[in-house]
């Protein structure tokens, strides 16, 4: 009988390791995801300041109005990063407010798309 109970407090505690080491990661992949976004954001507004300048394109709304996209796309990744931290810090997990950090990633996602596309709509 007690072979059996330490056998259940052995495979109730690889679960809560499992559970604890799935948190950790998810937070990670959460914070390095929302880095790419705001990096790939980043470089594609480097990428139009290099056409600018090298007289490609030139300055307008078709510049302007794309800038802005990605410009909020970095906004919202920034922000998404910092309500991890916030829901660290209140001793929340990830998984507690995973609706608002899935609607922060499709918005950063929508903008940064809407921002390039347009661009690219321009261009051609």
């Amino acid at each position: 009988m007690e072979i059996k109970n330490v056998e259940e407090n052995i495979e109730l505690d690889a679960i809560d390791n499992d559970s604890e080491n799935n948190e950790t990661l998810t937070t990670e992949l959460h914070f390095e995801l929302l880095k790419q976004y705001t990096w790939l954001s980043s470089a594609t507004i480097g990428a139009i300041i290099v056409m600018v300048q090298l007289k490609t394109v030139e300055m307008g709304a078709d510049v302007y109005i794309p800038l802005t996209f990605l410009g909020l796309s970095i906004l919202f990744c920034i922000a998404g990063q910092d309500h991890i931290v916030d829901t660290l810090l209140k001793g929340k997990t990830v998984f507690q407010v995973a609706k608002t950090l899935k609607l922060i990633r499709f918005t950063s996602l929508l903008l940064l798309g809407t921002g390039i596309g347009y661009f690219l709509a321009s261009l051609f």
